[in-house]
């Protein structure tokens, strides 16, 4: 992160004392000559073994003399790295429960999907079935509409003889 700077960079620049801290990472403009004073390394924060302390102190709410130290004010690299890492498991928790439950409800829906269509199909089965039925009445019917129509026309016949 802090190896983009230009080789002409200098924390003075930054230096106003405003008060007003920098959008990207909440840190006040005075503060910045802390990170950058040649007395304290990058690889110090990490090296003393109150960083990762502090980060559990600020994280579980508990504070000591912390107010009174403003380098303390400044979150540590490790403490950065301790909240990302609890975020990262809690979203992955959370992204966990939800393909979980994604998946329990596409069980739930090819379910009643499966019994819909079973009894989509028993209604076809059923449906078809009346539909032959009634194929095998309709022929009767018309075989025996045929049967009376030439018994018609056979009488008519005889009566038109007679």
């Amino acid at each position: 992160m802090f190896s983009t700077l230009s080789a002409n960079f200098s924390p003075d620049s930054m230096l106003d004392n405003d008060p007003i801290p920098d959008i990207e990472t909440n840190i006040m403009k005075w503060d910045w000559s802390e990170l950058f004073s040649p007395s304290q390394s990058t690889g110090s924060a990490r090296s003393s073994g109150t960083g990762s302390d502090e980060a559990k102190q600020s994280l579980t709410g508990g504070s000591t003399s912390s107010l009174k130290d403003p380098k303390q004010r400044v979150p540590t690299i490790d403490e950065r790295k301790l909240r990302r890492m609890i975020s990262n498991r809690a979203s992955a928790r959370r992204s966990r429960m939800r393909k979980r439950n994604y998946l329990e409800n596409l069980t739930n829906e090819v379910k009643q999907l499966q019994i819909q269509n079973q009894e989509l199909n028993n209604r076809l089965k059923s449906l078809s079935d009346l539909n032959h039925c009634l194929r095998i009445d309709n022929n009767r019917v018309r075989f025996e509409c045929s049967i009376l129509q030439q018994e018609v026309l056979d009488m008519r016949q005889l009566l038109v003889f007679r």
